[in-house]
């Protein structure tokens, strides 16, 4: 028994069409083959040989014995010899009845084959070719004994003639499925009232399923799968009441599932896979009691799953309801159906535990849960199921420990449990599995040593548990499955100690992650021959020594990350043979000069950053056309910026910044469209035009005036360049208002050199602005449309900064909210500085229709920028109580107020439930929830907001406004622990 994967019938339904033809063959025995064909036959058959391309396959397949006779041989008579051929089967009388060259490598059309001259054919099989052109045209009368056809598996086209009842009147069994037929589906299919099986799938047939087809009444098989047919499911199939087996998966079809299938009293298979069905399962599906197999995957239904079917169909071998949008549990009816095999109810939102009576189907071999919200422990009575080889229970909400009872399923293969919260030490009798080929269990809470015998069965092929609390060693027993394992990830853990030597044989591998652990030793001594290694990360640990020469011979390796060591000396020029896309060798201890043979890999990020390199940058790097990052901070690199690396189209990313570069930079380079973001702070002796942050070459002063719109930086405001550039930014503030002992030590912490904050007059002239990838204006335009912030655009004002409304032309308008450090003293160093970094990183981090957009922020002059989507009718209390914006509470009725209400829990529900870690908002207020137009609201001010760590007890003060807050909140403000 095989699962069927949407779309793919079972092989019953594909041979089902073969079935009369076999039988016909049956009919012909040795001693027909003398037999006469009548006349013309033969040479209907050889005529349409000779229009066919001449192929090796067919000269010494079936079509090599098709040939007409020398007049020296006995049967010089080519009818004779027709029923001779193979392939052509011939009745008592010398009839051809049978035409069987499926497979024989032909190719060419069928325009040549007159099948009128074949009068007595009942079944024609030429499935599994490479036959081109249109369906069978060359039909001058009836063929009153044609049963069946078989054309499946080539590459037809065209439509499938409307005419098909009046030329094969007596057909039972059409086989189309697999070729490029297109159109719609004739409705004189009809009109074959002799029909009992209809295969058209995996076509380009369209407009729907004809609902005449229901007038079929002998229909066993109707196969449609893999069409672009759209429409719903006519209610009418239910009068086809000898349908075994229906197939319309992965047809485009938008309905909600018949009642009148339940009518069809012999259906065996349900397969409904991949289509866009809504609605509930019917209940009056429990009436059918032969369902064997069900799919209803990948569609749109709902409501729960229903125990009736579990109940009703005891010959139930497969349900698969993978897909959908089930909620409730898993019914305990399940246990009914003691004949499955293939259970899954993967990717919806079933809740509760796992029912303990899974544990009683002994025959599955397969149970897929995963991506559901589960909850609860594995129970204990999954290991009953001894067939099993696929369990799949990730990504849900389970806890506790992995059973030990996983050690009695003899038959487990493939183990998935990752993104849970189990806990404990993976059970010892994981180990003594002999069939085991992978355990997938990352993103857990997994600690202890892996029993050294895990991986001896020699089996395993993928080992993925990162991201757990692992410790001790490597596990050595993984390298008893060298000759199979290919992934290996153990990154995120508290591995400890050495690679263990035996890894240098596991030469199969394509993916190695040992990542953040506290792993030594000498790199050049991890690994050896790995001519398959796509994939390396390292980084984050602890190993030293140079790098390798040998690993230049690792010519499928397309990313390596080293990054965070203590790894020295030179790179190897010779790396520059290889394939890598993706170089990080940031934050370890290289010296020497950057190979300029990088320039031939085919990169697209490049990370040095905080090492020793010197010398000039390479000028090749501007041969690496794919290259989107770059980074060469923290070296002592001096020289010029190469103008060649203008030529990089696709660079996004330029981080030279902390070198000693000097000269002028390529004017090209501000101007480059790409580029979003470019650094080059830190490096004294450059300068340049228009280039925000650089010393003009000509006059040698500063510009820092803002108004540069055609070179601003643009930066993508995500998280990882966002956090790093935030405490820089903030440094820079303070740097204005002569705190520079501190600025050096946030540079310090954000992982830059000292040489941004060396200086007043330098620090002063620092820009920063961080914009969204999707902003189409600069932070000069703000300037103007604002007149420099002018009193008269300020519309509204807090205790740490002012609002201003900005009119950017095109009806665009945005909210700018302004913080100043340098009126509180030391405000950059407490609330202001630590509200701003908190609102950045909040809203960098969420997507919700109900919370304000950050467009972007930036630093300049001694102020913070926040830039918001502009709420058209201002704050929630504005509008309540008349205080301006929204026109008071006139037009708020309840409908709106409802609205108001529904989108702030909505906001709040993603927060807490839906960010990953949560976030708690800590200052919900009238005052901070915004409204548009349509009353829509947008939760804003994140200054207070805090990332929680789930699973762990976090102590705070209370923070956000006076006046309501929750009863169990103590009146004081003191501090609590949550």
């Amino acid at each position: 028994m095989k699962r069927h994967d949407a779309g793919t019938p079972p092989r019953r339904a594909r041979d089902h069409a073969r079935g009369v033809l076999v039988l016909h063959l049956l009919l012909v025995s040795a001693s027909l083959r003398g037999a006469t064909a009548a006349p013309g036959e033969a040479e209907a058959l050889l005529a349409w040989k000779d229009t066919l391309p001449r192929s090796a396959a067919a000269a010494a397949g079936v079509l090599g014995s098709w040939a007409t006779p020398s007049p020296q041989q006995p049967n010089a008579n080519p009818a004779v010899a027709a029923c001779a051929w193979r392939g052509v089967a011939c009745d008592a009388s010398g009839v051809v009845v049978g035409v069987d060259v499926a497979g024989a490598g032909v190719a060419g059309t069928l325009d040549a084959l007159d099948l009128s001259s074949l009068p007595g054919l009942a079944a024609l099989n030429l499935s599994l070719n490479s036959l081109t052109g249109s369906f069978p045209s060359n039909v001058s009368s009836p063929l009153l004994s044609l049963r069946s056809i078989d054309l499946s598996s080539n590459n037809l086209s065209g439509p499938i003639p409307a005419a098909l009842p009046a030329l094969m009147p007596n057909l039972e069994h059409l086989n189309l499925s697999s070729n490029q037929f297109s159109g719609e589906i004739p409705a004189s299919l009809a009109k074959l009232t002799k029909l009992q099986s209809v295969v058209l799938g995996s076509n380009l047939l369209h407009g729907g399923v004809p609902p005449v087809i229901g007038n079929i009444s002998g229909l066993r098989t109707l196969e449609l799968s893999g069409n672009p047919l759209g429409g719903a499911i006519p209610t009418t199939l239910g009068k086809l009441r000898s349908l075994e087996h229906i197939n319309v998966s992965l047809a485009g079809l938008e309905s909600t599932i018949p009642d009148e299938l339940s009518l069809c009293a012999n259906l065996t298979v349900i397969g409904l896979a991949g289509n866009k069905l809504t609605g509930k399962l019917p209940v009056a599906l429990a009436r059918l009691t032969r369902v064997r197999e069900f799919n209803v995957s990948k569609n749109m239904l709902s409501g729960e799953v229903l125990p009736d079917y579990f109940t009703a169909w005891t010959n139930l071998e497969v349900f698969q309801a993978d897909g959908n949008r089930f909620t409730g549990e898993i019914p305990t009816a399940i246990a009914m159906a003691s004949r499955l095999e293939f259970l899954s109810l993967a990717t919806n939102n079933l809740s509760g535990a796992i029912p303990p009576v899974i544990g009683t189907l002994a025959n599955l071999k397969l149970l897929d849960l995963a991506e559901n919200k589960l909850a609860g422990e594995i129970p204990r009575t999954i290991g009953n199921l001894t067939s099993l080889e696929t369990l799949r229970l990730y990504t849900n909400k389970l806890t506790g420990r992995l059973p030990d009872e996983l050690g009695d399923m003899a038959a487990l293969q493939r183990l998935s449990v990752s993104s849970n919260m189990l806990e404990g030490e993976l059970p010892a009798g994981l180990a003594r599995l002999p069939r085991l080929v992978g355990l997938v269990a990352f993103d857990n809470l997994l600690s202890g040593a892996i029993p050294p015998e895990f991986g001896r069965n020699g089996q395993l092929s993928i080992v993925s548990m990162a991201n757990n609390r692992f410790s001790g060693e490597l596990p050595r027993g993984v390298c008893a499955s060298a000759p199979r394992l290919r992934w290996l990830g153990l990154d995120d853990n508290q591995f400890s100690g050495t690679v263990p030597a035996c890894y240098r044989n596991l030469t199969n591998l394509v993916r190695l992650r040992m990542a953040r652990n506290k792993l030594a030793g000498d790199v050049s001594e991890i690994l050896a021959s790995h001519p398959d290694l796509y994939y390396l990360d390292l980084s984050g640990n602890s190993f030293d020594g140079e790098l390798p020469e040998h690993w230049a011979q690792f010519k499928s390796l397309s990313f390596l990350h080293l990054s965070g060591n203590k790894i020295a000396g030179a790179i190897p020029a010779s790396y520059g043979a290889m394939s890598l896309q993706d170089l990080d060798l940031s934050s370890n201890r290289l010296a020497g000069e950057i190979p300029p043979e990088l320039g031939s890999l085919p990169l697209t990020k490049l990370n040095l950053r905080r090492n020793a390199l010197s010398g000039r940058v390479p000028a090749t790097l501007g041969n690496a056309a794919r290259m989107e990052m770059l980074d060469l901070s923290g070296n002592a690199l001096d020289g010029g910026v190469p103008v060649e690396l203008t030529k990089l189209a696709e660079m996004w990313y330029l981080n030279l910044s902390s070198n000693n570069l000097s000269g002028e930079v390529p004017p090209l380079l501000g101007k480059m469209r790409s580029l979003t973001t470019l650094d080059l702070s830190g490096n004294p002796g450059l300068c340049g035009h228009d280039i925000a942050g650089l010393n003009s070459c000509s006059s040698n002063t500063t510009t820092g005036d803002g108004h540069s719109g055609k070179t601003r930086l643009v930066l993508a405001v995500t998280l990882s360049v966002a956090a790093a550039l935030l405490v820089s930014m903030v440094a820079v503030v303070c740097a204005v208002s002569r705190k520079a002992r501190r600025a050096a030590v946030v540079v310090e912490k954000a992982e830059t050199s000292a040489s941004g904050g060396g200086g007043s007059s330098t620090a002063a002239a620092v820009q920063a602005s961080i914009w969204s990838k999707d902003t189409t204006f600069s932070f000069g335009d703000i300037l103007a449309a604002t007149e420099h912030f002018n009193d008269a655009y300020c519309i509204g004002k807090g205790s740490f900064g002012t609002v201003y409304r900005a009119d950017l032309g095109g009806g665009r308008a945005v909210a700018v909210k302004r913080l100043d450090a340098s009126e509180t003293g030391d405000a950059c160093w407490g609330v202001s500085e630590r509200s701003f970094e908190n609102e950045v990183r909040a809203l960098t981090r969420v997507r919700h229709r109900n919370i304000v957009k950050l467009h972007g922020f930036c630093a300049m002059g001694g102020y913070m920028y926040l830039v918001y989507e502009l709420a058209e009718r201002g704050s929630l209390g504005a509008v309540l109580y008349g205080g301006g914006g929204g026109g008071g509470g006139c037009r708020f009725d309840w409908p709106a107020r409802m609205r108001a209400i529904r989108g702030v829990a909505h906001a709040l529900a993603y927060l807490h439930h839906d960010c990953s870690p949560p976030m708690i908002h800590r200052d919900v207020s009238v005052n901070n929830v915004l409204l548009d137009p349509d009353y829509e609201p947008r939760v804003s001010d994140f200054g207070t907001a805090r990332f929680l760590v789930p699973g762990r007890s976090t102590c705070d003060s209370i923070a956000g406004s006076y006046g309501y807050m929750a009863p169990e909140v103590p009146p004081n403000r003191q501090r609590l622990c949550h």
